[in-house]
């Protein structure tokens, strides 16, 4: 009895340590990742500081693009270690409906990749780093078609699929969460051949078929299906229907 009494206590203890050793890894985890990320840039910077040594006014004139390169360097070498990070460890989440607690092993998944992936996500949509940008949201599961221009921003890699000959304006934001009480994960899958308008968005479950058009500043709803060749605007979105103006012959 006295054994069952201690075990049950430790589990109990255990249950509440458990989201502040969470709360402290959404910390440390990306801190690590972004200074390991941070090295290849370290080590060519000071390659070129001894080589240039930056003794004349003439070496000063290379230093601007030497920080344009590193700058390059930073982003494709952050990206890869984050990824790797990401599919070693499996740091993906997929859909379903989730507590929105630490305690939960899902949503801890989704608050880590967050703190990993947001950071360089925003430097790279600063520089209009956009191949860069596409290549890590690949690299952390989204399935972007070829030709496809992603101007907007993908706020769930793992949960989106985009088509062939896509075009996402700026402002945009495609969200594949939400939370109502619980944390709903839902993929949006955008066909080929869409216009998405800029400053538009995009809920969780949203599905828009082939050559379909989402306007400007327009809000496609939760599970909403925008279909083939149809054109949908406004809050919430909802199609446009074109009326034929006859005209009358003199």
């Amino acid at each position: 009895m006295q054994m069952n009494y201690y075990l049950e206590k430790m589990g109990k203890n255990k249950k509440k340590s458990l989201p502040v050793i969470r709360s402290f890894l959404l910390v440390f985890i990306p801190y690590v990742v972004y200074s390991i990320g941070l090295l290849p840039s370290i080590l060519t910077m000071k390659f070129f500081l001894q080589i240039l040594g930056f003794k004349n006014f003439f070496s000063l004139l290379a230093l601007p693009f030497i920080l344009m390169a590193e700058l390059f360097i930073f982003s494709i070498s952050e990206a890869i270690v984050i990824a790797l990070v990401i599919n070693i460890f499996k740091i993906k989440y997929e859909e379903g409906i989730y507590e929105m607690s630490l305690r939960d092993s899902v949503f801890f998944k989704f608050a880590l990749f967050s703190a990993l992936y947001y950071p360089l996500s925003k430097i790279l949509k600063l520089f209009s780093l956009e191949p860069i940008r596409i290549l890590f949201m690949r690299l952390l599961g989204a399935r972007i078609g070829k030709n496809t221009l992603i101007v907007g921003e993908i706020d769930d890699p793992p949960l989106v699929e985009i088509g062939d000959n896509t075009v996402i304006g700026g402002h945009t934001v495609i969200l594949s969460h939400i939370g109502e009480e619980k944390l709903i994960l839902k993929k949006v899958r955008i066909g080929r051949n869409c216009l998405i308008g800029g400053a538009a968005y995009i809920m969780p479950g949203v599905v828009m078929e082939d050559y379909s058009v989402l306007g400007a500043k327009s809000l496609a709803t939760k599970n909403q299906v925008l279909k083939k060749g149809r054109i949908y605007v406004g809050i919430p979105a909802r199609e446009k229907k074109f009326v034929k103006k006859e005209v009358d012959k003199e």
